[in-house]
């Protein structure tokens, strides 16, 4: 999981270089348009990623509740990311492309560092070590 979000940010660097810093060329664009389908397809590995984990900590309810628990899960799922895309196209026209961009690719960097400092803490860090042999 932790390499997944590594990729995905080394992704996102590669097309803030790509955005920034070099000169738009069809050469550009195109690698560019390559490193976001990369990215796409690392966030549908996030994704899934994220009902797994999901889906393991409603495992973990109580038996009488872990349908409504995954539903509502699930639903705070769905609309973290409407709420965060009906909201993106006005931070972009109040900020600025260049400022909004920098905004959200911090935010996918914290996520990302979240997501490994997460690994060594927590559920995660239990569960391997109730798997490590004695």
């Amino acid at each position: 999981m932790r390499r997944v979000f590594v990729l995905r940010t080394i992704s996102m660097v590669f097309q803030s270089s790509l955005l920034t810093i070099l000169e738009p060329s069809p050469l550009m664009k195109g690698m560019a348009i390559l490193s976001m389908s990369g990215q796409h397809f690392l966030g549908g590995l996030i994704t899934t990623l994220t009902f797994t984990t999901m889906m393991h900590c409603t495992q973990r309810a109580e038996e009488s509740i872990q349908s409504t628990h995954y539903s509502f899960l699930a639903t705070l799922e769905v609309l973290g990311k409407l709420t965060f895309s009906a909201l993106a196209g006005g931070v972009v026209d109040w900020f600025g492309f260049q400022v909004a961009f920098l905004f959200f690719l911090t935010l996918s960097a914290g996520t990302a560092l979240h997501v490994w400092t997460a690994t060594f803490t927590g559920a995660l860090r239990e569960h391997q070590l109730k798997e490590q042999p004695k």
